[in-house]
């Protein structure tokens, strides 16, 4: 585990609201302190982020190229295998290590301050809640994808993604890029054919950035929002 391998790291629930019985919203808001062993809060970001696109990747189950796509990349992500959730439209997500996620299972968003992480989980399923927490924290559970000989090129645009923000997450508040002291969190990450549309709340505002790794120009590009932390998120992934 994270806590244990970390010593004196200090991890506080510091609230938690809702009864635990079906269908209440179970809210757990936990920090974790790395005054200590600031190195380890960069880390801990980068994974929060890998799980939190993960619980939200779908695809639809009718769409044959699309469908396609979801199973090769889900494929190369360890401890990972498709789910089908049959709502009004038939949709496939991702079961990670036994948690069958899907959009009513688990939220999450953080609030990185310097080296304190605020950590928000809610679910109608308190289960839930505890089951990510323990995902988060654990340094046997973090995400590796990309795995195997060739792994799809969606996964180095992700890992740039991926450092934006925890890159964003440490710029000085009066940057307008900066995403340090505002609330983060993945909506969803749809697969459409052979791109992948990341959702994503800042401060509640919603942006939303296409990945396609397939284009020769603009493999990434904002299609709704204006915020200053997308556009540099944009920016990191046409990097390479």
């Amino acid at each position: 585990m994270l806590k244990a391998q970390v010593g004196s790291l200090l991890v506080r629930k510091i609230k938690c609201r809702g009864p635990a019985i079906p269908h209440d919203l179970v809210v757990e808001e936990v920090r974790y302190d790395f005054e200590d062993h600031q190195r380890y809060a960069d880390d801990f970001v980068r994974d929060l982020v890998k799980l939190m696109i993960i619980s939200k990747m779908n695809s639809p189950a009718r769409n044959k190229a699309s469908r396609e796509y979801f199973e090769k990349l889900v494929s190369q992500m360890e401890g990972c295998e498709p789910t089908l959730v049959k709502y009004g439209q038939p949709l496939f997500y991702v079961k990670y290590r036994g948690l069958a996620f899907t959009d009513q299972k688990v939220t999450s968003q953080f609030v990185r301050n310097g080296h304190v992480i605020d950590v928000t989980m809610e679910s109608v399923f308190g289960e839930f809640v505890k089951t990510f927490d323990s995902l988060a924290s654990a340094s046997q559970s973090k995400v590796r994808w990309g795995a195997g000989e060739k792994p799809d090129p969606m996964f180095a645009l992700l890992d740039l993604f991926v450092d934006a923000v925890c890159r964003l997450s440490l710029l000085e508040p009066s940057s307008p890029d900066s995403l340090a002291g505002k609330r983060f969190g993945i909506r969803n990450t749809g697969i459409v054919r052979t791109s992948l549309h990341l959702e994503f709340l800042v401060d509640g505002r919603l942006n939303i950035v296409e990945l396609n790794p397939a284009k020769r120009k603009k493999k990434a590009e904002i299609l709704f929002g204006d915020s200053e932390a997308a556009e540099a998120m944009v920016r990191s992934c046409r990097s390479d």
